[in-house]
């Protein structure tokens, strides 16, 4: 089942419109907290993904004009990169991996390259584009496989340091995500379908971005409800006027209320009136007892309410 004149299935069509929903709230992330700078990667992710996905659904096609054998290498070409080469930069961006791992796997990524002459030398004795292209994918397969090794190893060296062990952190999700991939090369060689594909790329990666956004959601709902908890300790002094009226304090205790609420010491608010402490303790029992509180905090949080 195809949409249109295209080779696009409604799977695909589907995880497209799920992944620019995706990108939309990791960018809406971004442009709220700028300084978070790793957030731009998960940005990049989605957009490699978005793009792979797009490309997959209308290529190949033998309508078009393009060679189909290049329709074949582009095609599989940056499902290469997403699935193989970026998830080494994301990791390296998020200093999960080491200079020295840098250096030791930098050869690992000469196995893409030899891909388009496997094609094309495979095709040329096959003479079946379909055949070449199921044979010639195990050469990044075999690169995907030692880069999650690699990567997946550095991961746990990190977990093990760990003292506190709670719940699989991001990056044991997002290793987990990186094995699902290897799934796709038997189902490219078995030909399980471009739906079947679809699901295995895009499965790991959307849950994934799900959790982070989840995630950011629980810590702004968090920090929203710290921000109104603090706010409702400061002093908003006008706040504190209308209900210094409201229980009929005289300016004299006003002015030393508006300074208890301030969290002024006793010897604070008689140097700062200019009266003797035990004058500041007798008004201060009358405001204690027109306001109906025991305490500092009980004043502060009954006079910086609107009443």
């Amino acid at each position: 089942m195809q949409i249109g004149c295209t080779e696009m299935h409604p799977i695909i069509l589907g995880v497209i419109i799920i992944e620019l929903i995706l990108l939309g709230a990791q960018w809406a992330y971004y442009l709220e907290r700028p300084l978070q700078g790793n957030r731009i990667w998960f940005i990049l992710f989605l957009l490699l993904l978005l793009l792979l996905n797009i490309i997959n659904g209308f290529f190949p096609n033998p309508i078009l004009d393009i060679p189909l054998y290049l329709q074949y290498i582009f095609r599989n070409g940056l499902a290469f990169l997403t699935i193989a080469y970026f998830p080494f930069q994301f990791f390296k961006k998020l200093q999960i991996i080491k200079k020295e791992f840098t250096q030791r796997t930098k050869i690992h990524f000469l196995l893409i390259l030899p891909y388009p002459i496997v094609f094309l030398i495979t095709y040329s004795a096959v003479q079946d584009l379909e055949k070449a292209h199921r044979y010639s994918i195990f050469v990044p397969g075999f690169n995907n496989l030692i880069m999650i090794t690699l990567i997946g190893k550095a991961i746990w060296n990190v977990s093990k340091k760990k003292i506190v062990k709670i719940a699989p952190s991001k990056d044991q999700f997002a290793l987990i995500m990186l094995i699902s991939w290897l799934f796709i090369y038997p189902g490219i060689h078995l030909n399980w379908g471009k739906a079947i594909e679809t699901v295995i790329i895009n499965l790991g990666p959307t849950a994934f971005n799900a959790m982070l956004l989840f995630n950011c959601i629980k810590t702004f709902r968090y920090e929203q409800e710290l921000l109104l908890q603090l706010n409702s300790y400061a002093p908003q002094e006008d706040v504190i006027i209308l209900n210094c009226r409201i229980y009929m304090l005289s300016d004299r205790e006003k002015e030393i209320a508006i300074l208890l609420c301030y969290r002024l010491k006793r010897q604070q608010v008689a140097d700062k009136l200019f009266i003797s402490v035990r004058t500041v303790d007798k008004h201060v029992e009358r405001i204690f007892l027109k306001t109906g509180v025991s305490t500092r905090e009980k004043l502060l949080e009954k006079l910086n309410k609107l009443s």
